[in-house]
């Protein structure tokens, strides 16, 4: 994919500043001129790298599991679709502010799209979503915490730090501009250690959980071996390793040039692709089923706490960067279109902090509750990610379709007054589409895979995952409450 410029016709394409209605359209939401915060100063490689730190983390380390589950070259395929669905996903959400820079999240794309009731709705189970995966990033850094002390600690313990540290680190920056500072320790850091943990394996003889003497068996296979359940479970973790399509609005929104945000799109998404097959395919290839989840405990105790020392300043940024996108959801919704947005006022600080305390503690909550790493991120993926990269991105390539003709025989400053056009209308008309040529065609089947696989995963991915829940409580396998116990 390319820039906007480049993918469709002149009169079609997203409009530039100059282009963008002022009259009736609504004003971007945040004014780089008007207030003491500047919430304008991503530049294009700093979106880039959030792209990358949002896409890399917590999935990527479950992420050769799903290939022993679904077969190495199915599980290959299913990636490359999953990746191609999620920029396709990317692009829509990034680029939609080109025609509506009011939008700061999928929430108010799911009002354009739904009306207001969707807004809501959508936005409710956004921001818990954001918040479930800073939680995931708070569980993970205990992991990685309990492996470097040999859980010198209780774990809740270690799960209050890293909370802690999300709090104060997530308040204190209030831009994104900010955060996308230790981005890049947060991405070469979870980079470095995974790849640490892929060239050791290749040094070994033996995976280092197989036994010590005798024949192994890794039990690679080439193609599947596994029950629905088991393969809707593995494609839901695969989907939450590349679930953020929704928070690119977040990032675009804070861009100085939001019109690059394609750029930034393709270089974070290709680079966080490519290493995930990568390394996956090589873990998986020399591991097999002797796999630790998380998988940088697949090289032994040694590689272990070497890659967790040198990934824990990248999972603690995951925690923070969640965390900063989930209350500045609740900040930008509550103070939206006030002075208060963009300056130092006690009611701009009491919101945003408000917004940042309530949010680290939720997510301390769940996971004191939910104290299992691959299920967690089953049911997040399953539940909710499609949602953000499949349901709705799919309607908004719809509903963009049917917008096209208007835009191309009408005045631009029409867009804000259509947008209010009833759902089953856009909806009726995006299906007329095909008769303007085999591109249009080729969107709305393309459309239509993405709501449709999105469902199959929610209703699979989540019969899934329940399944593997209650399965690990009838073994016995998952602690009580607000645990002390290991879960290196």
């Amino acid at each position: 994919m390319a820039e906007p410029k480049s993918t469709i016709n002149d009169e079609d394409k997203m409009p530039s500043e100059e282009q963008k209605p002022s009259a009736q359209q609504p004003q971007d939401l945040f004014n780089c001129e008007a207030g003491e915060v500047d919430f304008r100063g991503v530049s294009w490689q700093s979106a880039a790298i959030l792209i990358a730190k949002f896409q890399i983390g917590l999935g990527a380390l479950s992420l050769p599991s799903t290939f022993h589950i679904l077969g190495f070259f199915p599980g290959i395929l299913c990636f490359v679709i999953l990746a191609l669905i999620t920029t396709v996903a990317g692009y829509l959400c990034g680029n939609a502010r080109q025609y509506y820079p009011h939008m700061h999240s999928i929430g108010d794309a799911a009002g354009l799209l739904f009306g207001k009731g969707a807004r809501e709705l959508v936005g409710a189970i956004y921001y818990i979503y954001l918040a479930l995966v800073a939680g995931a990033g708070m569980l993970t850094t205990s992991v990685a915490l309990n492996a470097l002390s040999e859980h010198g600690a209780c774990t809740m313990i270690f799960v209050a730090v890293t909370c802690a540290a999300a709090f104060i680190i997530g308040t204190g920056f209030r831009s994104l501009e900010k955060v996308a500072w230790i981005s890049w320790v947060g991405v070469a850091g979870i980079v470095f250690a995974i790849w640490i943990v892929a060239i050791a394996v290749l040094t070994q003889s033996r995976p280092a959980a197989a036994p010590s003497s005798g024949p192994i068996n890794k039990a690679i296979s080439a193609f599947p071996n596994a029950t629905f359940s088991q393969a809707m479970a593995a494609v839901s973790n695969q989907l939450f390793a590349l679930g953020a399509s929704g928070t690119f609005f977040s990032v675009s929104a804070e861009m100085k040039q939001p019109e690059l945000f394609t750029r930034s799109l393709m270089c974070g998404q290709t680079f966080i692709v490519l290493t995930n097959i990568a390394i996956s395919s090589i873990i998986y290839g020399k591991v097999g089923q002797y796999l630790a989840s998380p998988a940088l405990g697949s090289a032994g105790p040694l590689i272990k706490k070497i890659s967790y020392g040198i990934a824990l300043p990248g999972l603690v940024v995951t925690a923070v960067l969640w965390s900063h996108i989930a209350a500045k959801y609740w900040f930008v919704r509550i103070l939206r279109g006030t002075k208060h947005l963009q300056s130092n006022t006690p009611i701009h600080w009491g919101v945003w902090i408000t917004s940042m305390l309530v949010t680290v503690a939720f997510a301390f909550i769940v996971v004191g509750v939910v104290p299992f790493f691959n299920d967690f991120l089953s049911l997040v993926g399953a539940l909710v990610n499609p949602v953000f990269t499949n349901v709705l991105p799919g309607f908004m390539l719809l509903f963009f379709l049917a917008k096209r003709p208007a835009k191309a025989t009408s005045d631009r400053h029409n867009a804000a007054e259509n947008s209010s056009t009833p759902a089953i209308r856009w909806l009726l008309d995006s299906f007329k589409v095909y008769r303007d040529g085999w591109k249009e065609t080729v969107a709305l089947v393309v459309a239509w895979f993405m709501i449709l696989t999105g469902f199959l995963v929610i209703i699979g991915g989540t019969y899934a995952t329940v399944l593997s829940i209650q399965a690990s409580y009838d073994e016995g396998d998952v602690s009580r409450v607000f645990s002390c116990a290991d879960n290196s």
